[in-house]
């Protein structure tokens, strides 16, 4: 039952009171997890020789971090050679396949090279170069990784089915207004429009492109998810 006047001014305190506990409890917990990783550091450079020197100790060592939620990137240095130099690059191909695994849904396997360095790996001060090194690696695997440009922006194939020419065309269109149509696919590109429509359709399909039924365009428009997202 709801309460009023001075009853209801208590329960309001008290709700402060556990609000407060709860957000002081959890910079805490922060804070001490910020200690903690500092530690690990501190612990990796201390035996640096033995985790490089010994595979099945680093594995443990990694797999501990990650049971308690810390990225093992997140404590490689490339410069002074913590670990290996070999294995910062290993991690980087895992974190890129998770990645895209994690989007793919998403994006349809489909993913620009600058959103994936500034979204998920800005924050653990790693380089373009080592994404695109990371990626170099990875494109002899049956996964279909491969990196391509659209109007001189690069992005990141994950799918073993390769983009055709007219699917580049529609994305090229999405690169510079966000989206396509067929109203937009016959003008520029003087398609048909059973052509235009059997591709869009392919592409939502795939995760590609996604539906728009109420544009203010008077017409179904597809976006480029990526569009939708950086707009959010």
């Amino acid at each position: 039952m709801k309460r009023f006047g001075v009853a209801a001014f208590g329960e309001s305190k008290q709700y402060d009171l556990a609000s407060n506990k709860l957000g002081s409890q959890s910079n805490e917990i922060k804070e001490q997890l910020s200690i903690f990783q500092e530690k690990l550091v501190e612990f990796a450079k201390h035996h640096n020789e033995e985790l490089r020197d010994v595979p099945q100790f680093r594995a443990k060592f990694m797999r501990m971090c990650s049971a308690i939620g810390i990225d093992p990137l997140s404590l490689f240095d490339k410069n002074s050679h913590l670990f290996h130099i070999d294995d910062y690059y290993y991690q980087i191909c895992v974190k890129i396949i998770e990645i895209c695994r994690n989007t793919k849904d998403v994006n349809g396997g489909v993913i620009s090279l600058k959103e994936l360095h500034v979204n998920y790996f800005k924050r653990m001060n790693i380089e373009m170069e080592d994404i695109q090194k990371g990626i170099k690696m990875l494109e002899p695997l049956d996964g279909g990784f491969e990196l391509f440009a659209i109007r001189q922006k690069q992005f990141l194939r994950s799918v073993p089915t390769e983009l055709t020419d007219d699917q580049t065309k529609i994305l090229e269109i999405c690169s510079i207004i966000g989206y396509a149509s067929i109203a937009l696919l016959r003008a520029n590109l003087n398609w048909k429009r059973i052509r235009s429509q059997s591709l869009l359709d392919g592409m939502v399909a795939s995760g590609l492109l996604w539906v728009d039924t109420q544009s203010p365009e008077e017409e179904v428009i597809y976006w480029d998810p990526s569009w939708i997202i950086n707009l959010e």
